[in-house]
């Protein structure tokens, strides 16, 4: 991305230079992925184990969820992994979050 950024500004310089427009696309609509639980895992208000329970999320059951990782400051361990991972999920109008080592994450 990085390469992107900065192959964009030296056309854009160039470009400048030469009295020429340039049109920027917009960036393509956000990817949408599905968390589909391993174990069962609480729907949670915020990234800790010891926040308010809002939902639950069955082993089997999937939701949809952000393709962003969030990570919380403390570490937990659940599904036999410690991690730090969240996965921001809405199931039945209630959004939270759930341990991310409990559940596989898939594109759509």
């Amino acid at each position: 991305m990085r390469a992107g950024r900065i192959l964009a500004a030296t056309i854009g310089a160039a470009a400048l230079g030469l009295g020429t427009t340039i049109v920027v696309a917009a960036p393509a609509s956000a990817a949408s992925c599905t968390a589909k639980a391993d174990e069962t895992v609480v729907i949670r208000a915020t990234k800790s184990t010891g926040a308010t329970g809002l939902a639950q999320l069955n082993k089997g059951q999937s939701a949809p969820a952000d393709c962003t990782m969030y990570y919380a400051t403390t570490s937990y361990e659940k599904c036999g992994i410690v991690s730090k991972r969240w996965v921001k999920v809405t199931r039945s109008g209630v959004t939270g979050y759930v341990v991310g080592t409990c559940v596989t994450i898939t594109q759509n």
